[in-house]
């Protein structure tokens, strides 16, 4: 999709002529690329470095991205700077936070206690997100519009039946799985919208100087508070222990309070949280399971079995949803006794 020595010699032209002047194409550092289409470069520079986000076309993601940073930042939102734009070759000069995320941070922590006060300096700066942002979302041009429905839920449960039942477990849905799909979908489009990252898990989180910095939020939406929440403390990257997700939860209570905007019925909200971990981790068990049978990126196959792990204990909480247990029984039992990291037997469609 990308020529890199071409790419190199566009992002190098572009940074000069912006004040970020780089030795050559080849001084420039291709950062990891994770499940995302776009490719970024660190530009070294006499001063300072800078990152160059090089968007596929036709730059709709760039533009997004670019509306959505300039709202967070009216609301006080840690999130890059942006130095310069060019809506032609869709690159974008943005400031280098740095390599730390909180996914590394918390890796690296000694003790239990230094991850608590992590993730609670984070669920602060998500409850702010929530109350800031969503008062203003009608400000930002691709926002007016958007809204996390029945449909976009409908979508990614579609989406965990096509690539990871179907393709990755070479399983078909059993019978009375899209009415549940269906109920769930319509209870979780019930609930009252704010601003939604969509994606907000740890390797999205970056600390910069001390300071929480949030990125690739290009695809966010309006949607329920629930989502981003359970994005976070359901993570399939780094595990936190039930009793730990119950503590986090009512700091996230409180931090709402303490910003004017209390959550009606704590106990209902949690409920709904667990309802939405299901919904959050068959999202994550399809972009696994594609990233790795379409994109070749296979390191994303290790992930799964925590993925399934979050959905086994949220169904032993609630009772509504007998056909996926039963879906969810069956590929644990397969996946007990299969290789370690892919799970199963080669995908239908491994590249």
């Amino acid at each position: 999709m990308y020529d890199d020595r071409t790419l190199r010699r566009q992002v190098c032209a572009f940074a000069a002529a912006n004040g970020f002047a780089a030795p050559g194409p080849d001084a420039l550092t291709l950062l990891a690329l994770g499940g995302s289409d776009r490719r970024f470069y660190r530009i070294p520079s006499r001063q300072t470095s800078c990152i160059a986000m090089v968007s596929p076309p036709p730059g709709n993601e760039q533009q997004a991205w670019y509306e959505i940073n300039t709202l967070l930042q009216s609301c006080g939102i840690g999130v890059p700077r942006v130095f310069a734009c060019d809506n032609t070759t869709h690159i974008m000069l943005v400031e280098d936070i740095g390599d730390e995320s909180l996914y590394s941070r918390l890796h690296a922590a000694q003790k239990r206690e230094e991850i608590l006060d992590l993730y609670e300096r984070v669920l602060e700066l998500l409850a702010g997100l929530q109350v800031h942002a969503t008062p203003r979302m009608g400000s930002c041009p691709c926002l007016y519009n958007r809204r996390f429905d029945y449909a976009a839920f409908r979508f990614e449960t579609d989406y965990f039946v096509r690539s990871f039942l179907r393709e990755y477990c070479a399983m078909e849905p059993p019978p009375g799985l899209d009415a549940e799909f269906h109920r769930l979908a319509e209870m979780l489009a019930s609930e009252p919208t704010v601003f939604m990252h969509r994606d907000f898990q740890s390797q999205n989180i970056h600390i910069a100087s001390g300071n929480l910095k949030i990125i690739d939020f290009q695809t966010a939406t309006a949607g329920p508070a629930h989502y981003d929440l359970v994005s976070l403390l359901k993570d399939a990257y780094f595990v936190l222990q039930p009793d730990e997700r119950e503590l986090l939860l009512q700091h996230y209570f409180t931090t709402r309070s303490e910003l004017g905007s209390p959550v009606d019925d704590p106990d209902d909200f949690t409920g709904t949280f667990h309802l939405c971990g299901l919904q959050r981790n068959m999202q994550a068990l399809a972009a696994f399971s594609f990233l790795g049978t379409h994109k070749e990126k296979t390191h994303f196959y290790r992930h799964i079995p925590t993925a399934l792990e979050y959905i086994t204990e949220m169904l032993g909480m609630i009772e509504d949803y007998p056909c996926l247990g039963s879906t969810i029984e069956k590929i644990c039992c397969r996946l007990a006794t299969a290789p370690p990291l892919i799970g199963f037997p080669e995908p239908k469609n491994h590249l």
